[in-house]
Formats: C-alpha cells, sequence, structure tokens
C-alpha cells in the first residue's frame, strides 16, 4: 500500500490572532479619530462648548478605549466564529449564494473526489457539487472535515478535459490539506463580524480598509501564497502539465468570474490583477512555478513517508 503524501499544514490560529489584534487596533484608531475631532469642534466653539461637552467627550473616549482593548478582540473572536458557523456546510451562506446543487455518491465527479481525499490522506469531503458559472472556477468552503463543501463551476465541467478537472480538484483538495481553506474562512469571518452592522459589501470593504488596513494587506497577502500551496499539492497529486493547462486555459478566458459575497473569497480565477491589492498571483507567476516543478526530480518513496511519531 502506498503510503500517504505530506502536505504543507499551516495552523489556523496565528491568522484568527492576527485579525482580532487588527480589530483592537481599528477600534482605538476609530476611538482616536473621533476624540480628535471632537476636539477640534470644541476648539472652534470656544470655552463654552469646552466646558459643556469636554467631559462627555473624555467619557466617550475612555468607552471607546475600553471597548479596543475589550470588546472589539471578544466581538471579533466570538463573532467570527458565529459568522464563519453560518457560511460553511451543506446549509451555509456560501452553498446558498453561489447556488450549488450537490453530486450524488454514485457521480463520477464524487467519487474520483473520494479517491482523492484516500490518495492524500485527508478525510472524505462530505458535500461536493456544482454550481452555475460560466467561466473556468472553482472553490472549497469549511472550517472542518464534517462541513467542508468543494464546488466546481458548470464552465470547468463543460471546458476542461477529465485530466484537467482532476488537476482542478486537486488543487481544491490542496486548500483543505495545507489547512488554507479554515484559516482564509476563519478570516472572513471574523471581517463579516466587524462589519456586519453594514448593510452593503461596498461600505464594509472601506471600513475594513479604513480601521484595519494591515490585516486587509496580510489577509491578501496569504491569499496569494496560498494558491501557490494548492497549485503545488494539484502537480503532486495529479501532474504539474495538467494544472498548467489549466492556468493557461483560464488565461485565455473571456468571462469574468461574478463575485457573490461571502464564497468568492474562497475562489481562484483568470483576474489579471498584480500588486499588494491582488487575491490571486498572476496566472503567469502560477504557471512559471509549476514550470520550476516540472523540472525537479520526483520525490522518493522514503521523503514522502510521514515522520513517525514518538
Amino acid at each position: 500500500m502506498a503510503r500517504p503524501r505530506r502536505f504543507p499544514q499551516h495552523p489556523v490560529l496565528p491568522t484568527v490572532l492576527l485579525l482580532v489584534i487588527g480589530a483592537a487596533l481599528g477600534a482605538l484608531l476609530g476611538g482616536f479619530f473621533i476624540f480628535t475631532s471632537s476636539t477640534f469642534a470644541m476648539a472652534v466653539a470656544g470655552p463654552f462648548g469646552l466646558l459643556v461637552f469636554g467631559p462627555v467627550v473624555l467619557a466617550m473616549y475612555a468607552v471607546s478605549n475600553t471597548w479596543a482593548l475589550i470588546g472589539a478582540p471578544l466581538w471579533a473572536w466570538l463573532g467570527g466564529s458565529i459568522f464563519t458557523a453560518f457560511s460553511v456546510g451543506k446549509g451555509g451562506g456560501a452553498a446558498g449564494a453561489m447556488r450549488v446543487t450537490f453530486f450524488s455518491e454514485e457521480h463520477a465527479i464524487y467519487k474520483v473526489t473520494r479517491r482523492m481525499t484516500d490518495q492524500m490522506g485527508i478525510p472524505p469531503i462530505p458535500f461536493i457539487g456544482w454550481f452555475p458559472n460560466e467561466e473556468i472556477n472553482a472553490f472549497a468552503m469549511g472550517t472542518n472535515p464534517n462541513n467542508t463543501l468543494i464546488a466546481i463551476s458548470k464552465g470547468a465541467v463543460e471546458k476542461l478535459t477529465k485530466g484537467e478537472l482532476h488537476a482542478v480538484i486537486a488543487h481544491e483538495l490542496g486548500h483543505v490539506a495545507s489547512n488554507d481553506m479554515a484559516r482564509m474562512v476563519h478570516a472572513r469571518g471574523i471581517q463579516e463580524a466587524l462589519t456586519f452592522f453594514l448593510l452593503f459589501r461596498g461600505l464594509k470593504r472601506i471600513a475594513r480598509w479604513l480601521f484595519t488596513p494591515l490585516s486587509e494587506l496580510e489577509i491578501l497577502r496569504f491569499s496569494r501564497a496560498r494558491e501557490y500551496t494548492a497549485d503545488a499539492i494539484s502537480a503532486q497529486v495529479t501532474r504539474p502539465d495538467l494544472m498548467i493547462s489549466v492556468l493557461e486555459k483560464l488565461a485565455e478566458e473571456k468571462a469574468t468570474p461574478r463575485l457573490r459575497g461571502h464564497a468568492n473569497v474562497m475562489m481562484w480565477s483568470g483576474f489579471e490583477s498584480r500588486g499588494w491589492l491582488s487575491t490571486h498571483p498572476p496566472l503567469d507567476k502560477r504557471i512559471a512555478a509549476l514550470k520550476e516543478l516540472c523540472a525537479q526530480p520526483a520525490p522518493t518513496e522514503e521523503e514522502n513517508a510521514p515522520v513517525p511519531a514518538e
């Protein structure tokens, strides 16, 4: 029997702690902004304004600092867990937003996904389906083996060869195996919790960039890095040339991926954006990284063996 492969494992806790600290710093920044603007308004009003409103402003500033040091981190942790729980699973927000239809256990895609999980030594994926987007796309969503969802777009099923489709499935399983899927879902759950009172997604994005810019940049950096990891795992499970072929077809895509709320953060697509503000690395860089893997010698069975427990 072939020994299970070893894949990089990225813990969730450091990412969650980063977002919690970011929430506290953002709350401190917001409180300081309110205090500064209020002080300026009192200065304009003169001694009477300072006498009447000064104690109120100081009290509000004390409350805002208490919220920043205690309330915001606590809500980021607990509220993030709540929003994360509502987004995952068969009946979660991601599946609903993307209109996912689930495959039966007899479907060919369900079976090949199950074979890959056995081959990779990870728990079976309970929910596997497709969503009605015309572009080549896919996503993985979940926080643990019991609620993980993998969905493939209609465009991917129709436009890719069998081998290429297997490479896409392996890519999404790479997000699961490396724990990057859980990290991203938790991170976005915290973001949703901190901006839930804003009705429009555009306003939520603006608020996050105003008050937690460093957290936003870190999430984008992590989002780009995780694609290289998933590509490499796909190349290891299938073949590098298959994933390269998929990325080349993505580069030729005419359709622009539709962004539907929470689910799109787990997707990989043919975006051509570059730099610190992009969610995915450029396709040419991903292809170049895979070609480097092609040039490397395959790992031996001993190198692939799991580390024995002490």
